[in-house]
C-alpha cells in the first residue's frame, strides 16, 4: 500500500476533479489544495478567444501561473511530514494552457517564468487522472459549466482535450492512475471509497481504473 503524502486530483473541465479531491481530503483527513481561478482577465480573455483574438491571453496566463505557484510555496513552506496533502490540479498542467493560447513571443516570455517557477516545485506521491470523452465532456460543459465555458468556442475545448490526454499519457514523473469517470457517480460513497482504495494499493508505474 503506498503510504502518500501529497496526492493530486486532475483532469479536464467537468470530469469531477474538485469534488472528488474534496471526498478524498474529508475520507483521509487530509489538508485541501484547491486551483485559485480567480483572475480579473478571464472575462475579457474568454471574450477575446470567442472573437478570435488572443488579446488578453498572456496577462491572464500569467495571474493564473502567479496563484498557483503562490499555493505550491504553500504546500512547500507548511511541509508534507505531517498531514497528507490532496490538490485538485498539477502545476505542470499550467503549460498544457498556455502552448494553446498563445502565440511564439508570448510563450517564450511564460516559458522563462514557468522555468524559474518550477524548479521550487514539489512532487506528488500520486497523480490520478480522471479521463471523460470529449463528447462526455461538451455535454457536462452545456450542463453545468459557466457562462464563460460555454461561450468558449468547440475548437478550443478540441485542442484542450488532446493536449490533456498527451500530457497524462506521456507523465511519468510519479505514480498515475487514470480513471475512466463516464460511469463513477461521485455521489455514491461506495464508489468512491472504491476508488480511494485503488489509489491507496497503488504503489508504481501506471494504472487504469474503470469502475463497473
Amino acid at each position: 500500500m503506498g503510504d502518500f503524502k501529497y496526492i493530486i486530483v486532475d483532469g479536464l473541465v467537468k470530469s469531477g476533479k474538485t469534488r472528488l479531491a474534496k471526498k478524498i481530503s474529508q475520507k483521509l483527513n487530509a489538508r485541501i489544495i484547491l486551483d485559485n481561478k480567480e483572475n480579473p482577465f478571464m472575462g475579457n480573455f474568454c471574450n477575446s478567444i470567442k472573437n478570435g483574438e488572443n488579446s488578453y491571453s498572456l496577462k491572464t496566463q500569467i495571474v493564473f501561473l502567479l496563484n498557483r505557484y503562490s499555493q505550491q510555496l504553500e504546500i512547500k513552506q507548511k511541509g508534507l511530514f505531517h498531514k497528507t496533502t490532496v490538490s485538485d490540479y498539477i502545476f505542470f498542467r499550467d503549460g498544457i494552457y498556455a502552448h494553446i493560447i498563445l502565440n511564439d513571443e508570448d510563450l517564450d516570455v511564460y516559458k522563462k517564468m514557468f522555468k524559474i517557477f518550477s524548479k521550487n516545485i514539489i512532487s506528488p506521491d500520486i497523480v490520478v487522472y480522471l479521463q471523460v470523452s470529449f463528447s462526455e465532456m461538451l455535454r457536462r460543459i452545456e450542463e453545468k459549466g459557466t457562462e464563460f465555458e460555454k461561450n468558449i468556442p468547440k475548437e478550443y475545448w478540441r485542442e484542450l482535450f488532446e493536449a490533456y490526454n498527451y500530457y497524462f499519457f506521456n507523465y511519468n514523473s510519479s505514480p498515475l492512475l487514470v480513471v475512466n469517470m463516464e460511469e463513477l457517480d461521485l455521489d455514491n460513497e461506495s464508489s468512491v471509497q472504491n476508488l480511494i482504495n485503488e489509489i491507496e494499493n497503488h504503489e508504481i508505474g501506471r494504472k487504469y481504473y474503470a469502475p463497473a
